[in-house]
């Protein structure tokens, strides 16, 4: 029955059983095959990616990687623009938002409820149209609130107080008596 491995090794590591056994037999086989030793570069050679460029080519990635490093590169993507659109496709989304805000600006302003400021309802239709633009939950729920904020007026607590006087206590008790 083998015994319960221990995590020690037993015997022979792999591969050894024909490498020499001594210096002398080990002498023998480095002389008998040596080693290739890999060919040098020529010195001041370019490495990497400047290795079969021309010089042109060279200065051209040069002026990329500065331009890179430095953040002055043409980025294809808008700011504010979801990742899976587009520029055309959000231009687009962005018109039919803003006619939607158009739309309902118009009819808060028929009801009364824009304030006074013309500023006021310029920001408040660049909410209504960010608002209808946006997919971002949080987006949706801040400028939702933000809006209702500025156009409703949030509901009063209603607390029906009865003030009753000692006399009417006492008049209340003189009328259960027969």
């Amino acid at each position: 029955m083998p015994t319960k491995p221990t995590g020690r090794p037993r015997g022979r590591p792999p591969g050894s059983k024909n490498k020499p056994k001594n210096i002398e037999q080990f002498v023998a086989q480095a002389s008998a095959d040596p080693i290739p030793v890999p060919p040098r570069p020529p010195k001041k050679a370019p490495r990497g990616p400047w290795a079969n460029k021309t010089p042109e080519e060279r200065k051209a990635l040069s002026a990329k990687l500065i331009a890179a490093r430095k953040g002055n590169h043409n980025s294809t993507h808008t700011k504010g623009r979801p990742s899976h659109l587009t520029d055309a496709q959000w231009s687009a989304v962005l018109a039919v938002a803003a006619l939607d805000a158009k739309r309902i600006i118009k009819k808060m302003k028929d009801a009364g409820q824009l304030p006074d400021d013309p500023r006021a309802a310029l920001a408040l239709e660049a909410a209504v149209k960010h608002l209808k633009a946006s997919d971002n939950p949080k987006d949706v729920a801040a400028l939702g609130r933000l809006i209702l904020d500025f156009t409703k007026a949030k509901p009063a607590q209603k607390i029906d107080h009865t003030v009753r006087t000692h006399e009417d206590f006492l008049d209340e008790l003189a009328d259960d008596t027969p």
